[in-house]
């Protein structure tokens, strides 16, 4: 695996949300392709892929029909070095809902697997979580200054990672300890948004919000174990992740993810985000369960 600098030597003059992440084109009816990203990871961010997989879905659904949930399994790791291709499935398209079958595979091999389902809008009654208390966005530090501290003392891999812009601002409400942290509960507080202004599209926003779903909500259940998610002897991947959305919000503007962790266990943990606007409004809800595997040995790079 090529060191820190071949990484951000691979990436330099690209800067936060990868430009072509949507740069599809239609191939045949339903079916999509996407050019390689290249830059300086050795596999593609799963939110990279499942953001996709939710945009090739929403093509093929009439304007007014909002996804409210999808559900996606990581089947294998992508590659950044060849295009994607997106098959969109229509199983069905009622007088209110569509339900879409997508799958993303790179030269043959199925690489993720994702279920979507799009709603018309319409009114109804509303109940919902209250948003905890935090400070604001304002008051918090980026998690960029954060990251810089302890970004010598990361693997090369998770250098490559963070040591970009990824487009996105982060403040962690709580202490946000890369290396060597202790214990903690398996709970966490974070706000984010894009930080450049996207459109009116309403669907674009989803897509952008799954880009971005994929960050962190794995690792909250590493809190109790002490363990961090820079470790070299940190196996991590995402297995499966659904979201759910419950109201329009906005991804270029500050949303509130608290996320939780009830298990971790046979190397495997489950993660949980409610996600609220900055005046409270609960727009969604993800859960996702990932690998955590611990290696006798580090890995390499």
């Amino acid at each position: 695996m090529a060191g820190a600098s071949a990484y951000r030597a691979a990436w330099r003059g690209r800067e936060g949300v990868p430009p072509d992440l949507f740069d599809f084109v239609e191939v045949a009816p339903d079916r999509f392709r996407v050019p390689p990203t290249f830059g300086p990871l050795a596999r593609l961010f799963g939110g990279h892929v499942l953001a996709q997989a939710l945009s090739a879905a929403q093509r093929t659904v009439r304007p007014g029909r909002l996804a409210h949930s999808c559900h996606a399994y990581f089947v294998r790791p992508g590659r950044v070095d060849v295009p994607i291709d997106f098959a969109v499935t229509r199983d069905s398209d009622g007088r209110s809902f569509s339900a879409r079958r997508v799958t993303a595979t790179q030269e043959g091999a199925l690489i993720l697997s994702l279920s979507a389902s799009m709603h018309e809008e319409e009114a109804g009654p509303v109940q919902q979580f209250a948003p905890p208390e935090v400070p604001p966005p304002e008051s918090l530090p980026p998690l960029d200054a954060v990251m810089a501290e302890s970004m010598a003392r990361m693997p090369s891999y998770r250098q490559a990672f963070w040591d970009r812009d990824l487009g996105l601002d982060f403040r962690a409400v709580e202490p946000f300890v890369t290396i060597d942290p202790p214990a903690a509960p398996p709970r966490r507080h974070f706000w984010v948004r894009v930080r450049d202004r996207l459109g009116e599209d309403p669907a674009e926003h989803q897509r952008m919000f799954a880009y971005l779903s994929d960050l962190f909500i794995l690792h909250t259940g590493l809190g109790p174990l002490g363990v961090s998610w820079a470790s070299p002897r940190l196996q991590d991947a995402s297995l499966d992740h659904a979201i759910w959305f419950h109201h329009r919000f906005r991804a270029d503007e500050w949303l509130l993810c608290a996320m939780d962790s009830p298990f971790a266990g046979g190397a495997r943990t489950l993660g949980r985000t409610t996600v609220f606007t900055r005046e409270g409004q609960l727009v969604a809800s993800v859960a996702q369960e990932g690998l955590i595997r611990i290696l006798p040995d580090p890995l390499e790079g």
